[in-house]
């Protein structure tokens, strides 16, 4: 089968090639400039183009406040639901765009219609896209979004569609711009950056043009408890708890259950439950003497942050020559720079947090029976007798304890992509041609800080000096000190290096306009170093951490060839088809065609079909990455904890998760197809109506350890994949990467545009873009049934939340040297299940996020035609962002979805931009 597509997709070639001899002497029509749109390899002029392909223009970005690429992207209703983990800063400071709600990997983005490189850290069945603070934030000019598949132009990773940020060109002035913004509750979260812009010299008439670009932004952090959204469940969700863990400050006895700051007669050592950051849980079970056991569970979110300290600068540079003869060569550079400092809650101590050793079994953490901090006089208040406090043997008892006095757990991330573009682009014989040679590197630093080692910890510990249960006094915070685990952890670079090279030109003329052929090639080497630079890092023993991080080294090469053929067979008509060959070095051939057909009747009426395959290959640590351990992001229930054990915490908790990676994974490969119809009923309005659907088949995914814990189904169809302890306790849940069952989504796009001449008062502008989800529904298993995603949170791993509706409603009012902004940011709220309500906040029982509406306004105003001043606020209204019970959706705790809403409420900004040339 693959020889037959290489031989079909060379037949094609060759058949363009014998085409284009036969016109070569043909002249060439002079038509208005063309250009190349996102989705297509044929330079043509905009209006021609049948793709449903959505523009955000530089003015837009401008009037809309937004700051960053995150914020642009989240006002794109076929975005389901950014991948982000720039909130809080618990995971690396990416963000990753995700159309379709098909995941990172299956949106492709671009920069000039060029790939980047991937983020530098990855794992097995992990995401390997793009980071959207690559993008050269003051270069823009504008960003195309196709919305349709795209295997057939561009390779792998087009599935869900394809995001292309265009840069100025041929720019000769100079401007800067400033920016301050701020919340009104004055809680953090305050934004100030600087752009600066210079072009200088003209293509034409100076044979040259340069562009230079910088940019640089710098946030403050925001504190959780400052907003304490986490506690909105007690109101929301009748009998529900706050998001706690068993893993408390001041610790707990495991083997007696019982936290002793619970208990009013404790002791001077022993620090009660503080409210701020504990509940107290009095079980029906007594001690000895029928007292109530009693212990601290730990709200963890109140030590997280809902914004982190954030630095990101960029820079880009562009040089054009005139080489004569219609040609021109350039020189692109850019670099961009994203620094983060994330705070999480203070590391979490009990035997389920130390690395899983090689019989599945952990590390104890014990504290001698023997130490001051050892609460033996509570015990025997409580009926406890001396001959029950060496449960370990050897005069030890097991403990679990959260490091508060050690201070929050702090990632600080750096992640830098730097890419250089050498190109030639041009018209020669007919042939509009464009040329590169792109190399692009992405790098990532990963320093650690409060963090515990499991080995020294467990040493200092068996001394007796440390206070699991209260305050430390100088040598229990030493001991603390030395047991430390800081430092570098991880250094990493993915790379990319590409040679790419397409020419297109018109054939011959038919009825409808004339024939044009496009033919190009690619050559693509990707490569990964992912490398721990901390041995016990790797190892996985900093405990609390993210496990073990085995170093990835791998590498692959890719060559393709591509076509495609326009042919406007009929006035009003065009067919478009297209297709491409790649070859991987690491699992084969994939072959790709697509078509499109665009029907145009009238001036009012535009209808358009397209249709094709597409594919995604593995990513380089599913198929080479040694075995890895994880958690799972929710703290969860075990339906068969051991019998008599159903309070105990290793019954909920965040279970250990192993990854395997598969060396004899399969691409994934899709189909879809997508109709639609533009309306232009009178001037200055536009009304578009896109469906679309796609189905994938091979998915290349895991079946989490959450997903498994929180739906009965699953638990029942992969209980062999849970690993237990002899005692009965959970040891690890095997999630190994694999080709899934099949996936199917469908929807609709609205897009409206319209404008309105008000003589005196100016002009009006509107636009209305929305995406309705009709269909999201998966496999999870090979031939097991289809399970629906839409309109809920997903399944707590994997599959991220999939609302049904999102759209983005826009006014613009310009009357002279003014200009008015209004905007409105919707997004319909989903359900969450109940095993997913369950595992965070207590009830078994669904929950119903709700709606996010979010208006944003803006006030600008060009006092003298080089000064632009604009005054604005997000978030108007002031509404606090819905409440979730689940944590994830790129917050990493309970209270809200950080993938979908800014945390700030209503932000005050002013910008002020001068233009100096």
């Amino acid at each position: 089968m693959q020889h037959r597509h290489t031989r079909l997709a060379l037949a094609l070639l060759a058949a363009g090639i014998a085409g284009s001899a036969a016109a070569q002497d043909a002249p060439r029509q002079q038509q208005l400039e063309r250009i190349t749109i996102t989705g297509s390899s044929i330079k043509r002029v905009e209006s021609e183009t049948a793709l449903p392909v959505s523009v955000i223009t530089r003015d837009q970005i401008l009037k809309s406040g937004a700051t960053n690429i995150e914020d642009i992207l989240r006002r794109v209703g076929a975005n389901t639901a950014l991948q982000s983990d720039s909130t809080q800063g618990a995971g690396y400071a990416q963000s990753f765009a995700n159309l379709r709600g098909l995941g990172p990997n299956s949106t492709l983005v671009l920069l000039n219609g060029r790939r980047l490189a991937n983020f530098a850290f990855g794992s097995i069945g992990g995401n390997s896209s793009v980071d959207l603070n690559s993008i050269p934030f003051a270069a823009i000019d504008r960003i195309e979004v196709l919305r349709d598949g795209a295997s057939a132009v561009y390779g792998t990773d087009a599935v869900g569609g394809v995001i292309n940020f265009i840069t100025r060109k041929d720019y000769d002035k100079g401007e800067l711009t400033l920016k301050y913004g701020d919340t009104e509750k004055n809680i953090g979260g305050k934004e100030t950056s600087a752009s600066v812009a210079f072009g200088m010299g003209d293509l034409k008439s100076n044979g040259y043009n340069l562009l230079l670009t910088g940019n640089v932004k710098k946030q403050t952090k925001i504190s959780a408890i400052d907003q304490k959204w986490y506690l909105r469940g007690l109101e929301e969700i009748p009998g529900s708890d706050p998001p706690t863990s068993g893993r408390s400050f001041p610790g707990r006895l495991v083997d007696f259950g019982i936290t002793p700051g619970a208990y009013a007669n404790a002791g001077t050592n022993f620090s009660a439950c503080d409210p701020n950051f504990n509940t107290i849980q009095t079980l029906e079970d007594t001690t000895p003497n029928g007292t109530p056991i009693k212990r601290c569970r730990f709200i963890y979110p109140a030590m997280q942050e809902n914004l982190p300290d954030s630095t990101k600068a960029d820079a880009f540079a562009r040089l054009s020559l005139d080489m004569g003869r219609d040609s021109t060569l350039f020189f692109e550079a850019s670099y961009a720079r994203s620094k983060s400092i994330g705070r999480t809650a203070a590391v979490p101590i009990d035997s389920t947090a130390g690395h899983v050793k090689a019989d599945g079994t952990y590390p104890s953490f014990a504290l001698p029976i023997t130490s001051k901090y050892f609460p033996r006089e509570l015990l025997l208040s409580l009926g406890y007798t001396a001959a029950d406090f060496d449960t370990l043997g050897g005069g030890f008892t097991e403990i679990a304890m959260r490091s508060v006095p050690v201070g929050p757990r702090t990632n600080n991330t750096l992640n830098e992509q730097t890419r250089l573009v050498a190109g030639l682009t041009g018209v020669a014989a007919g042939w509009d041609y464009d040329a590169g040679l792109t190399v692009s590197q992405a790098k990532g630093s990963l320093d650690y800080f409060n963090y515990l080692h499991e080995g020294r910890f467990i040493t200092e510990l068996a001394t007796g000096v440390i206070n699991p249960f209260g305050p430390q006094d100088e040598a229990g915070l030493a001991a603390l000190n030395r047991a430390r685990m800081e430092g570098p952890m991880r250094r990493s670079k993915s790379t990319t290096y590409a040679l790419d090279a397409k020419a297109s030109r018109e054939l011959m003329s038919m009825a409808g306009g004339p024939m044009m052929l496009a033919l190009g090639a690619d050559l693509r080497k990707e490569k990964a170093n992912d490398r721990s630079v901390n041995a016990d890092y790797e190892l996985g023993l900093h405990i609390g951490g993210e496990g073990s991080v085995p170093n990835t080294t791998a590498s692959r090469s890719i060559y393709a060839v591509f076509s495609e053929l326009s042919m406007p067979f009929a006035k009003g008509w065009e067919a478009t088809v297209k297709a491409r060959y790649d070859h991987y070095s690491d699992f084969g051939n994939t072959f790709n065609p697509g078509v499109t057909l665009r029907f145009q009747p009238s001036k009012a009426v535009l209808l358009r079909a397209s249709a094709g395959t597409g594919f995604r290959a593995p990513t380089l640590w599913d198929i080479n990455s040694p075995t890895a351990f994880t958690n799972t992001a929710n703290s969860l229930v075990d339906p068969d904890c051991p019998p008599g054990q159903a309070n105990d915490p290793r019954c909920e908790t965040q279970f250990n998760v192993r990854l395997s990676s598969d060396p004899s994974l399969k691409p994934e490969k899709s189909r879809q197809y997508s109709v639609g119809v533009v309306f232009e009923p009178v001037r200055d309005l536009s009304i578009a109506l896109d469906y679309w659907h796609i189905q994938k088949k091979d998915q290349i995914s895991v079946i989490g350890g959450d997903a498994i814990m929180a739906d009965e189904t699953l638990y029942e169809r992969y209980k062999s994949r849970i690993h237990r302890l002899a005692n009965g306790f959970i040891s690890y849940i095997e999630t190994p990467v694999e080709n899934l069952g099949d996936l199917k989504t469908n929807g609709i796009d609205v897009d409206v545009k319209a404008s309105w001449g008000l003589g005196s008062m100016g002009r009006l502008g509107a636009s209305f873009a929305g995406s309705y989800i009709n269909t999201w529904k998966q496999q999870n298993g090979k031939g097991t049934p289809f399970v629906s995603y839409e309109g809920t949170a997903g399944d707590g791993a994997s599959v991220q939340p999939v609302p049904q509706w999102q759209h983005t409603l826009g006014l613009d009012w310009n009357l002279g040297n003014w200009n008015f902004t209004l905007e409105n940011v919707f997004v319909k709220g989903w359900t969450e299940s109940a095993g997913l309500v369950e595992a965070n906040v207590g009830p078994a029982v669904e929950y119903k996020v709700k709606d996010s509406s979010r208006w944003n306004m803006a006030v600008g105003w060009k006092p003298v035609p080089a000064l632009a001043l604009r005054v604005g606020a997000r978030n108007v209204f002031n509404q606090d962002p819905p409440f979730t019970a689940v944590s994830s959706y790129g917050s990493h705790v309970t209270g809200y979805a950080g993938s979908f809403v800014d945390p700030r409420g209503r932000f005050w900004y002013l910008s002020a931009s001068y233009q100096f040339k």
